[in-house]
Order: structure tokens, then sequence, then C-alpha cells
């Protein structure tokens, strides 16, 4: 399935919502928290100040990465699955993480929310690496799903009653097992398979 490119942007940016979360922390005004943290309804009144230096661009880009996240969890969970595949070999594998890390260790470069000719610059950056991602066809390959469950395996398998043997990268909730069979779809480049008893909106 050939993502479209907003929803593909959508998956891109969830990926980063833990990098959202670091820059919202830095962007805490240590002195505010100092005199105590006022009412919310007190803030919205602005009748006193915010403990965040810059809490619309702060609380936007969390947001906006919350948001991803949710159509990435939505697209895994509605993608159709109309084929089945027999594995004949397996092997996990670890996510490719020198892309993904990059942008966190820029993060930490002095990069704050008020200086915009950096920030400026860090999403033209943030661009070109989601550019390639799309174009390789891996925008899918999340780092952040290991930590709700998801593993990546490169594996041989066949379709169906099929002989060729092709060769793929597979997101699974499951241990992929050699001489099984499983129901498959594609995000772009890369399967996502379930257990036979899984439904695509389960």
């Amino acid at each position: 399935m050939q993502l479209r490119i907003l929803f593909a942007v959508a998956i891109y940016l969830g990926s980063y919502l833990p990098l959202s979360v670091i820059l919202l922390a830095q962007d805490v005004d240590v002195e505010a928290m100092k005199r105590g943290i006022c009412p919310l309804a007190s803030m919205a009144a602005m009748e006193c100040a915010s403990p965040l230096k810059n809490p619309v661009w702060s609380l936007s880009a969390v947001v906006i990465c919350a948001v991803g996240m949710l159509a990435t969890f939505l697209a895994l969970r509605r993608l159709p699955t109309p084929h089945s595949v027999k594995v004949t070999e397996s092997k996990h594998i670890p996510a490719d993480l020198i892309n993904y890390v990059i942008p966190y260790v820029v993060s930490f470069i002095s990069l704050e929310y008020d200086q915009p000719t950096k920030l400026i610059g860090f999403g033209v950056f943030l661009g070109w690496i989601f550019w390639i991602t799309y174009k390789s066809g891996q925008i899918a390959l999340n780092p952040v799903l290991a930590v709700f469950g998801w593993k990546l395996f490169e594996v041989k398998y066949i379709y169906g009653a099929g002989v060729r043997i092709f060769v793929g990268r597979v997101l699974s909730k499951v241990d992929i097992e050699p001489e099984r069979s499983y129901p498959q779809g594609s995000l772009q480049d890369v399967m996502v398979v379930r257990t036979e008893g899984e439904s695509a909106g389960g």
C-alpha cells in the first residue's frame, strides 16, 4: 500500500513524539516554576505566567506528534491483509536507529523554541530525512513501535501455494516462525503480518 503523503507525514512525525516531549522539558521556565504553578484557568486568562517559555510552540509540537502516533496505530490496525504468505526463514533484526537518533542529538545542541533561525534549520533537516525515508519506502519503520511490542524481522517467504521465494522485512507483534503461514499486508515496502485469528480491525 503506497501511503498518501499527508498520512506518511503523520506517521513520520509520530515517531518523534519522545523528541517533542524532550523539547517541551527544555522549554520549562525554571524561574516561573520557582514562583509556583498557577491554575490553568488563570494561565488561560493571562493572569499569571506560564511555566513554559513558549507554550504555544512546545505544546503544539507534542499534540501534533501525538496525533501522528495515533495515525500510525490506526494505519497498522486498519491495514487490510488480503494475502497469505508462508515463511520459510525468519530473523529478528534491530531497527535502523541512525537517522532516527540524529535529530535527538541535534535537539541537545542549544535548540530552543525562541531561536527561530535554528528552528527553521532543524525543520529543513527533519524534512530532508522524511523525504529520504518516504522515497525509500521505509516510512513505517518507526523505532518507537518497539515500545508497544512491534518487532522487525527479515524473512524469506512464498505466496500461497507458490514456489518462488521472496525476501522482505516484516513488522509483527508476534514472533515470526518458519514453516508457518500469516495474513499479510504492506505499508510501502514493509510487510505487516498478523496471526490467523487477528482481524484487520482488531
